[in-house]
């Protein structure tokens, strides 16, 4: 290990590391360490070679150490070795470091030399130190007990040996029999002489024993406090890629949190770095090794880029929860059809304590969703937006998570007996990205983003707290989406941590958000703070040198989704106040209307123009027409419009929407104005639409020509868009919307 990640700690660490050995019953000689016969090995040659040590000479460890998905009961050490090996770990309370527990396991270049050692049997809410080290052979340590040292410092074999667990401690620390393993291991109690050649730990132990600290999550009914940082896209993107060190990784170490979320682009595999660049034309071959050396870099970077990352400190300090997002394989990727996809998600697999999937193969696990619960008052739900989402092409209708994940989630969320529901998500629900909603045309995610919502509306989940990533910039906000005056959801995004930043954009209008605050074009990471009480969680936004940049404290009746007032018989956007979250479709020229204060009928209005023509633009509803409206089947959609210029008039194309579209639940109907009035003019004029299949709407997707009652209502009981036409002309042209009402 270099003197570099040691902060100044090296003479301390190497002391610690010698006494930790000496409580497990651990003594070293001049060829390594001696520890108990191989196991599974019963023959004399095999204790021989455990007695003279060369067997079980210390394998390095490359790359730290790390602890991850942590539970109330288990936690999963992570590390790497030089060259095959066993890894062992020991640990105990870190205050004390009494009632040792151990386990260990082996490593092969199947996975990279990375191995990962779940520990089980803790105790909830407690701050744990844990030591790591590797050897060549399947030797196991245990505890030291009385009767168990044989002259020249080894255990001899036993029953047990094969995977010691805890032992029988008393409060003081000795064993059962009364005996202190601090004392020199070395020693029988019969007063033999310490092993030939002395003890030389302070020349092996510095280089080849790893630590670190974690605390356990609180029971499920412990109503503790808990304090947790999130943070991700951290090195190397565009033409201007920002190197190491991070100071966001040691900033957010320095504040002991209980665990830290790392969320998303712990690697940019498609960004050129000393380890390599992934494109779509990397043979698969040659791609393995390449994520595998991107995550080796980010621990341990060229000595010609930096002498640290700041990572390795960090997790030296406490957990990680690693989420995944598209840099893991390459930029954008979306879900199975990537052929990358699999190489990337063995490397992620590979180099993170991941502890969430009791089935996974080397290369072959799927799942990286799961919640893991902390105490009464939080519970944290991890989900994967990249390995199941639909290609990015133009459906009405896609998914992000795919249907397993997406009702794992609803079914968890609706479970859930913590005060607050933290989702982290890397891809953001209210903030424009290239995922659930985007500044412009439509995704075709928002329909699974419509579906999730509405089921945390009407189950309901309240406390829903939503962290997330990828965009590059801290913007807080919260939404209102049915426009109840009740906060669905509040979402934070915090990072960068090393990728360049942007400037921020608006919140997605059609959720109808309230912006606390938005900040672009630095480093930054941000925190969560759950009093013990429960009543409050505190979201802060920090810069990468730790200064607060934002912070804002949300009582628990602040985020009550419930199911609002009775179904209303009315639904309605004036545009007295502003555009009320309307967006406009199929223009290349804008993605939202302009809001025009006066010249309405009455007050303000909405307007846009576009100058490509050829194809008709829309006017698209917000999230508060949309979802369950099956109520409204008989009554009336109706708005008015007007056009600068009532000349060069088109009809539009049935494809394209006809004058109205609605879609919902794989389905569009479309109705065409008729008549003399069929268009708008210069004047405003109104226009009435039937909710109803006696009216004449065109099935667009079935066989039928025309809707019938049973299709539109399940059109109407999943409405996932409403569009009203606003191009008329053909080319330039300006239009204007006002009072558009949804009425039974």
């Amino acid at each position: 290990m270099k003197d570099t990640h040691s902060n100044g700690r090296a003479d301390s660490m190497a002391n610690d590391r010698r006494a930790v050995l000496r409580t497990i019953g651990l003594a070293a000689t001049s060829t390594g360490l001696v520890g108990t016969a191989a196991a599974g090995s019963e023959s004399d040659d095999a204790t021989d070679a455990g007695r003279d040590g060369t067997a079980d000479a210390l394998v390095a460890l490359t790359h730290g150490v790390a602890t991850g998905d942590v539970t109330a009961t288990t936690a999963t050490v992570w590390g790497r070795t030089a060259d095959d090996a066993t890894i062992h770990v020991a640990y105990g309370h870190a205050e004390s470091f009494d009632d040792i527990g151990y386990d260990r396991t082996t490593v092969d270049a199947e996975t990279d030399h990375t191995g990962h050692v779940r520990l089980e049997g803790l105790e909830p809410g407690t701050r744990y130190r844990y030591h790591v080290w590797a050897t060549r052979s399947e030797t196991t340590y245990r505890p030291f007990r009385g009767g168990n040292v044989a002259r020249g410092g080894h255990f001899e074999s036993g029953p047990g040996t094969e995977h010691s667990n805890r032992s029988d401690r008393g409060s003081d620390g000795t064993d059962t029999a009364g005996h202190d393993p601090r004392e020199n291991p070395g020693a029988s109690r019969s007063g033999d002489d310490p092993p030939a050649g002395g003890d030389v730990t302070g020349d092996l132990l510095p280089d080849a024993i790893e630590r670190g600290i974690f605390v356990t999550a609180p029971a499920p009914d412990d109503d503790a406090s808990v304090t947790f940082a999130w943070s991700g896209d951290t090195w190397g993107y565009g033409d201007d890629p920002v190197e190491p060190p991070f100071p966001g990784l040691q900033a957010i170490a320095d504040r002991k949190p209980d665990f830290f979320l790392y969320h998303g682009d712990t690697i940019y595999a498609d960004a050129e770095t000393p380890a390599g660049t992934i494109t779509r034309q990397t043979p698969l071959d040659d791609a393995l090794e390449i994520y595998r050396a991107k995550y080796k870099e980010m621990r341990d970077p060229p000595a010609e880029v930096a002498d640290r990352t700041g990572l390795r400190e960090l997790l030296e300090t406490t957990s990680v929860y690693t989420v995944w997002d598209d840099h893991e394989v390459v930029n954008n990727f979306a879900g199975p059809i990537e052929p990358l996809m699999p190489e990337g998600r063995r490397a992620f697999r590979e180099y993170w304590p991941l502890d969430r999937d009791d089935g996974a193969e080397p290369g072959e696990s799927n799942q990286f969703y799961d919640s893991f619960r902390w105490g009464s008052h939080v519970e944290l739900f991890l989900i994967d937006t990249r390995q199941y989402r639909d290609p990015n092409v133009k459906l009405e209708s896609k998914t992000l998570l795919g249907a397993t994940q997406l009702e794992w989630l609803k079914d968890a969320l609706a479970d859930s007996e913590a005060t607050w529901k933290v989702l982290a998500s890397p891809a953001p629900l209210g903030y424009p990205s290239d995922s659930w909603v985007t500044p412009a045309d439509r995704t075709g995610y928002e329909a699974e983003l419509l579906d999730l919502l509405e089921f945390v509306r009407t189950e309901p989940i309240s406390n829903l707290v939503v962290v997330a990533g990828d965009v590059h910039k801290s913007v807080v906000g919260a939404f209102d989406p049915d426009d109840d005056g009740e906060f669905e959801f509040v979402e934070a995004i915090a990072g960068p941590l090393g990728a360049p930043a942007g400037e921020p954009d608006d919140l997605y209008p059609p959720l109808n958000p309230t912006e606390f605050f938005a900040k672009g074009e630095y480093a930054n990471f941000g925190t969560v703070d759950v009093d013990e009480s429960g009543e409050t969680l505190t979201i802060g936004i920090y810069d990468e040198q730790g200064t607060e940049q934002f912070t804002e404290t949300f009582r628990a009746a602040d985020i009550d989704a419930g199911t609002g007032p009775e179904p209303p018989e009315r639904i309605e956007s004036t545009f007295d106040e502003d555009d009320d979250g309307w967006l406009i479709s199929q223009n290349g020229g804008s993605d939202r209307p302009v809001y025009r204060e006066s010249g309405g009928t009455p007050g303000g209005h909405v307007s846009d123009e576009e100058n490509q023509g050829g194809i008709a633009w829309y006017y698209q509803a917000p999230f508060k027409f949309l979802g369950d409206r099956e109520a409204f089947y008989g009554g009336s959609l109706s708005f008015d419009l007007r056009q600068a210029r009532a000349d060069r008039q088109f009809d539009a194309e049935p494809v394209e929407g006809g004058d109205v579209l609605l879609a919902g639940g794989g389905a569009k109907l479309v109705y065409e104005f008729r008549g003399p009035e069929r268009t708008p003019g210069t004047e405003w004029t109104s226009f009435e639409v039937p909710l109803s299949a006696d009216a004449t709407w065109i099935d667009l997707t079935s066989q039928e020509p025309l809707a019938t009652e049973e299709r539109f209502r399940a059109v109407l009981g999943t409405l996932e868009t409403l569009r009203i036409r606003g191009e008329y002309r053909s080319g330039d042209d300006t239009s204007f919307l006002d009072n558009v009402v949804l009425s039974k």
